[in-house]
C-alpha cells in the first residue's frame, strides 16, 4: 500500500485508502447473501467506490488493489478513451503439467473516466447475477476476473499490459529463484509489468514477503 501511495503522490494523483468501512457501500442484501466472501464482496464494492468518486467530480479514477507492488515508480498508464483493466499473463500448468500463460483481464487495476459506458453496466450485471445465483454455488472470482474474461471475449476491453497480476506459481518461482520457470514467463510474456498485483487472497500469508519479492524482481530487471 505504501508503494501505491508514494507512486500516486509522485505523479500528482489524489490518493485515497479505504479501511474496514470499504464494504459499507454495498447494498444490505448483497452483504447478507455473500457474508464471509470477502473477495466477491470486493468485486462490487470497488466499482461502487469508483462511481462515487466520479459522481463527486473526479475526471478519472485509477484503482489499485492494496496488494499491488509498484515495480517502476516512473511509469504512468497510457491514456484510455473511457475504461481500462489490467492485463494478467497468468502462469500456470495445463492438465499435462506443462507450463502455459493465459492473457486475460483482471480487476485489481482499473481506470474509469466520466464517459465510461462500462462501469454502470458492470455494476448492474454483478448485482443481477448475485441476486439470482444460489448462494451455495458461487464460484470464486465469479463476478470478478471470470466475468471480465467472458465479457472481454465479446466486447474487447481496453487492457493495460503494464499492470499485471502474479499467479501463485510465478510468485513462488520468483521467491525460490527458479530460473527455468521465470525465464519461461519472461520469454512468453515479453517483459515484467510496471506494476504487479500479488493476488494475496490466493497465497499463504507467509509467502507474502513484500521486500523479498521486490528485491527478487529488481534483480530480474
Amino acid at each position: 500500500m505504501l508503494g501505491v501511495e508514494a507512486w500516486s503522490k509522485d505523479h500528482g494523483f489524489a490518493y485515497q485508502l479505504f479501511d474496514d468501512s470499504f464494504f459499507e457501500v454495498l447494498p444490505d442484501w448483497y452483504r447478507q447473501k455473500l457474508k464471509g466472501r470477502g473477495p466477491i464482496l470486493a468485486d462490487l464494492a470497488r466499482l461502487l467506490h469508483i462511481r462515487a468518486a466520479l459522481d463527486a467530480g473526479a475526471d478519472r479514477v485509477i484503482w489499485c488493489d492494496a496488494d499491488t507492488l509498484i515495480i517502476d515508480e516512473s511509469w504512468q498508464p497510457s491514456v484510455t478513451a473511457h475504461s481500462r483493466f489490467g492485463e494478467e499473463h497468468w502462469l500456470q500448468r495445463d492438465k499435462s503439467g506443462r507450463l502455459e500463460i493465459r492473457r486475460q483481464p483482471h480487476n485489481a487495476f482499473m481506470i474509469f473516466l466520466q464517459a465510461s459506458p462500462v462501469l454502470d453496466f458492470l455494476i448492474h450485471t454483478i448485482e443481477s447475477m448475485i441476486a439470482r445465483v444460489d448462494p451455495d454455488h458461487i464460484a470464486p472470482q465469479m463476478v470478478g476476473p471470470k466475468l471480465l474474461k467472458v465479457l472481454h471475449n465479446l466486447a474487447q476491453f481496453d487492457l493495460e499490459p503494464e499492470a499485471g497480476a502474479s499467479s501463485p506459481l510465478l510468485l513462488k518461482a520468483i521467491r525460490q529463484d527458479n530460473a527455468e520457470i521465470v525465464k519461461f514467463f519472461l520469454k512468453r510474456s515479453g517483459h515484467l509489468p510496471k506494476c504487479l498485483n500479488l493476488c494475496a487472497s490466493l497465497i499463504e500469508e507467509a509467502d507474502l514477503d513484500i521486500e523479498d519479492i521486490r528485491h527478487k524482481i529488481t534483480l530480474l530487471l
